[in-house]
């Protein structure tokens, strides 16, 4: 018998029974009643936060647009290839390259 063979087989029933078990289950979604009043408005002069009905406090959060905060911005740095001739230490021209960042 052919140990791949097999062992790939295997494999592919396995991940198929998986697969249409995915499949068959029906997707059950949230009601929209249960979304209702999750995070009821806070009372005059208690500020941006309030609390869910279980008690646990909403913080704040504040979205901007992805990428590097404003006053972060850095330079991006190329590189140059820099090469010259040395002597080696017996007397022999070697060229040697090394990289430059400006």
């Amino acid at each position: 018998m052919d140990r791949r063979g097999f062992l790939l087989g295997l494999a592919g029933a396995l991940g198929a029974g998986v697969a249409i078990g995915t499949l068959l289950t029906p997707a059950q979604a949230m009601v929209l009643d249960q979304l209702k009043d999750i995070a009821p408005e806070a009372p005059p002069g208690a500020g941006p936060a309030g609390h869910t009905p279980d008690g646990t406090p909403v913080d704040t959060t504040q979205w901007g647009p992805p990428g590097v905060p404003p006053g972060r911005r850095h330079r991006r740095r190329r590189r140059r290839r820099v090469c010259a001739v040395r002597r080696d230490r017996w007397g022999r021209p070697v060229r040697r390259c090394w990289y430059v960042y400006r």
